[in-house]
């Protein structure tokens, strides 16, 4: 089973590689380019969202819900219903899980990638991630990318980055990763406000707790 600790080091790994190159094959690709332009005038976003992971090797499937958070340029937050929380803002990045917090200060070139990357695929800048775009095409509401890549992410590799973007207003829908074996995890965003104000407190990073 999953962690949080155990996904955030795995986005740790695979980010430095995304960030690195821009994605090949989508020169003056239309449906990228109307996502791009769409998501210029995002300000905030706030919804739920389902994190699914997907163990190949055993068959089994965990899912995760919480709330999502996102305020142009640089402030995103994940809360999960748990307790546990993600938190990337222009200077720093958090993660909290079984009630203790770990802050992972900027500086740090995987943490700096993470970020970036991170808010690159939720402001729609699909060029940033490093691949080879392989198919672009509507599917019912959305517009679905897939990326082919070969990123080592721990013990594995991951071969396939789908993301997709709602049509109408060309904000993000889902990211999903998808290994050579077969697993994956995915984030599904749902019920979506956009450019409505977010309380600051929710980009607040957590304080360890003194003993």
């Amino acid at each position: 089973m999953y962690t949080m600790r155990s996904i955030v080091i795995a986005a740790l790994a695979l980010m430095p590689a995304l960030c690195s190159a821009q994605l090949k094959n989508a020169e003056n690709n239309a449906d990228i380019k109307k996502i791009e332009a769409a998501n210029k005038e995002v300000s905030t976003i706030e919804c739920g969202f389902v994190r699914t992971t997907t163990v190949a090797a055993v068959k089994s499937e965990t899912k995760s819900e919480g709330t999502f958070y996102f305020s142009n340029p640089t402030n995103l937050s994940m809360k999960y219903a748990d307790g546990e929380t993600f938190v990337v803002t222009a200077d720093n990045v958090s993660v909290t899980i079984g009630g203790k917090s770990r802050t992972l200060r900027s500086g740090n070139h995987h943490v700096e990638a993470l970020s970036e990357t991170l808010l690159h695929c939720v402001k729609g800048e699909v060029s940033a991630v490093e691949g080879t775009l392989s198919s672009a095409k509507t599917v019912g509401k959305n517009v679905v990318l897939k990326i082919a890549t070969n990123m080592s992410m721990n013990r594995s590799k991951v071969k396939t980055i789908e993301l997709a973007y709602d049509k109408n207003d060309g904000t993000l829908v889902s990211l999903n990763m998808i290994e050579a074996d077969g697993s994956s995890t995915k984030y599904d965003l749902q019920e979506k406000k956009l450019n409505k104000p977010i309380d600051a407190k929710v980009f607040e990073h957590a304080k360890k707790k003194r003993k």
